[in-house]
């Protein structure tokens, strides 16, 4: 995932250069980006505190399918 925030990050990057970005665009797409980085870090954070808590094989299979995505 921080390899797709990344290369969003060099889209805008390049949106910006061409001057094909509005400043109101930008402003919301850092917001988007930053909240998916924070959704990322707690995604990364839940996937610890379940496998440190030996209960990893009973997860049932939709929240594993959830936190997988």
């Amino acid at each position: 995932m921080a390899e797709t925030v990344e290369q969003y990050k060099e889209r805008i990057n390049g949106l910006r250069e061409k001057g094909e970005l509005l400043p109101e665009t930008e402003e919301l797409l850092n917001e988007m980006l930053a909240g998916l980085a924070e959704l990322d870090r707690s995604n990364k954070a839940l996937r610890r505190v379940i496998l440190k808590s030996g209960q990893g094989s009973a997860m049932s299979t939709r929240l594993r399918e959830a936190l997988y995505e």
